[in-house]
């Protein structure tokens, strides 16, 4: 009777895996730094999508109470700890 294979016998299907080569860092930045407005713009739109990504949790909070027991107010009333939860740990975590 002839003997099975065992998944760990036979030769292999594939080469060795070989270690990528090394990394050379990317060139520096050359050319004028940017305006003094991207700035400002790019802290404009950050707020705006924390504003509206805080505004899902909570409407969406109260969207999932009032589907579970119909109460859309607990719903805000946690979703709007959660957000309050995510300002003190930015705020604290910017202290450090």
């Amino acid at each position: 009777m002839a003997r099975r294979s065992r998944p760990g016998e036979g030769p292999r299907r594939t080469p060795p895996r070989t270690p990528p080569p090394p990394r050379t860092p990317p060139p520096p930045r050359t050319g004028p730094p940017p305006p003094p407005s991207s700035r400002f713009a790019q802290r404009a739109v950050a707020a705006l999508l924390t504003v509206l990504l805080f505004g899902l949790i909570i409407f969406g909070a109260g969207a999932a109470a009032d589907a579970a027991d119909g109460e859309r107010w607990w719903g805000y009333l946690i979703g709007g700890l959660f957000c309050v939860v995510m300002v003190a740990a930015a705020l604290r975590s910017r202290q450090r």
